[in-house]
């Protein structure tokens, strides 16, 4: 997006607003922009014993203008809950609330109205190929009662925030994973929603891409102050992007919170599952547990995995509490990043010396973690 110049139009009744003149209370903070209450979808076959539970009572609010992110490997019922929020699914229970109102309550056609305001991108981008990147954008407003120049105009606004004009007489074919799933972002915004849903919208990509198309995310959170719903398998992409998270497993939300809380305090297997996924710590186990020796490991060591956050990242308490209480300590593995403007970190430690002193150094160690965890003894 370097060199483009931004320049949003939100369409409010027949007022315009740039970017910069939203009208006041457009972005309520703290205020539900979504509530899932107590929602179960069942997929039925002929054999009801066998029925599938998808989603299994699930409840979850979402603030306007947050980045939510849910979670879960495949299965987990992620996509199935995100088809919920905008009825495409609609929940054999429980209750959809978008903006103070139940979608389950309403009649078709004031579902088909409040669906304009649910923009949705998907893992393959499910473009027209036959269509130019200018129709597909524009696919949305057929049907509207703009005028063809203001269908026009609006066309190419949005593809400037995209960053593909130039692009707008290509073909889907001609473009780029990355190119694509910007022209489908600027479908998805075609009818200026509230709410933007992602369902594993960069899985497709890679890694570099995804950066990008994650960068646009956050730049169109806040010029045009969407609500962002993002699934995905990857907690990479929630730790880049989302304020809150929800891990799903076989159904039900297992865990949810701020990302730094669920990062530095996981409490469910799965999403130390998912964590250990982004830190490459997973390589250093499967060596202990293999070929302890090619660590320098020895007799009598204790391996310890530290968690650890703000200024207890840093290497000084390691150094002091080895001074204090006379062992060697030895760190075999770190990775320190950040989450939210706060440092968090994971090491993995080797202890060395009489077990008194350890054990007593161990003791001392647990006041300046987030968790302390012995992964074996030599």
């Amino acid at each position: 997006m370097t060199g483009h110049t931004f320049f949003i139009i939100a369409y409010m009744g027949k007022r315009e607003y740039n970017s910069t003149q939203l009208p006041p209370g457009s972005l309520k903070r703290g205020y539900r922009m979504i509530e899932l209450r107590h929602v179960c979808k069942t997929f039925e076959t002929t054999d009801k014993e066998k029925s599938v539970h998808a989603v299994r009572d699930v409840s979850l609010t979402i603030e306007d203008g947050e980045i939510f992110g849910i979670i879960g490997f495949s299965g987990a019922g992620k996509s199935t809950l995100v088809r919920c929020i905008n009825l495409l699914e609609r929940p054999t229970s429980g209750s959809v609330i978008m903006d103070g109102e139940d979608l389950t309550k309403m009649t078709e056609r004031q579902l088909r109205q409040t669906r304009r305001k649910i923009g949705m991108i998907f893992q393959h981008f499910n473009l027209m190929n036959s269509r130019t990147v200018f129709d597909n954008v524009a696919y949305p407003l057929f049907g509207s009662k703009m005028s063809k120049e203001r269908k026009e105009r609006k066309v190419m606004e949005l593809l400037e925030i995209v960053g593909l004009t130039e692009k707008a007489g290509a073909y889907p074919s001609q473009l780029s994973g990355g190119q694509k799933q910007r022209v489908a972002i600027a479908r998805a915004l075609a009818n200026n929603p509230t709410v933007l849903l992602c369902d594993e919208a960069t899985s497709a990509l890679d890694p570099q891409t995804t950066q990008d198309i994650l960068r646009l995310l956050q730049r169109l959170r806040e010029r045009l102050k969407l609500t962002i719903i993002l699934i995905t398998h990857e907690m990479a992409v929630v730790k880049q992007v989302c304020t809150r998270v929800a891990v799903m497993e076989e159904g039900r939300v297992v865990e949810e919170g701020r990302i730094y809380d669920v990062f530095s305090n996981p409490q469910q297997p799965i999403t130390r599952r998912f964590i250990r996924t982004t830190t490459h710590i997973e390589g250093v186990e499967e060596l202990l547990k293999t070929d302890p020796s090619s660590l320098g490991l020895a007799s009598g060591d204790i391996v310890v995995r530290y968690d650890c956050s703000g200024d207890r990242t840093s290497q000084a308490s390691v150094s002091r509490i080895s001074r204090e209480y006379g062992v060697d300590i030895s760190i075999i593995f770190g990775n320190v990043e950040m989450l939210l403007g706060t440092p968090f970190g994971t090491m993995i430690v080797v202890f060395r010396g009489e077990e008194k002193a350890v054990q007593a150094a161990l003791t001392e160690f647990e006041k300046t973690a987030s968790r302390v965890e012995v992964i074996c003894r030599v």
